[in-house]
């Protein structure tokens, strides 16, 4: 074969394995992307079931209220059980929020694969540029 020939040939292969890795790489980095929207997505449902749990604690502190006005005592400790309650379901909501926004704010790494900040121009671990 001739040498120019043979000398194509091997840019061509080179050319050919750099676009089959930044393709990997891409998909790669489409799989992490994907796998951060699959997690933002299972803490919304956690999100909105604490929501309806708070929503019910607050609904049953409501009617205690109401029980009280209308002079019906309510078992002893039943307020302070509830307000319990409430603030635990309250911490548990501000976490969650607290951990969507930091999937929400984040961007995996195409090379290594380590998130780094929305706004980051190059890679906290390796130095690539994003």
């Amino acid at each position: 074969m001739d040498e120019k020939v043979r000398a194509l040939l091997e840019q061509v292969r080179g050319a050919a394995n750099y676009a089959a890795d930044a393709a990997a790489d891409g998909a790669r980095a489409a799989g992490r992307r994907a796998g951060q929207m699959v997690d933002v997505a299972k803490l919304n449902v956690q999100l909105f079931d604490l929501n309806g749990e708070y929503n019910d604690v607050l609904r049953q502190l409501g009617q205690v209220m109401v029980d009280t006005h209308q002079g019906q005592a309510p078992e002893s400790g039943t307020v302070t059980a509830l307000l319990n309650q409430a603030d635990e379901r309250a911490g548990r909501i501000a976490e969650l929020k607290g951990r969507i926004a930091d999937l929400k704010q984040s961007q995996a790494c195409p090379v290594c694969g380590e998130p780094c900040g929305k706004n980051d121009k190059f890679c906290r671990s390796c130095g690539e540029r994003l």
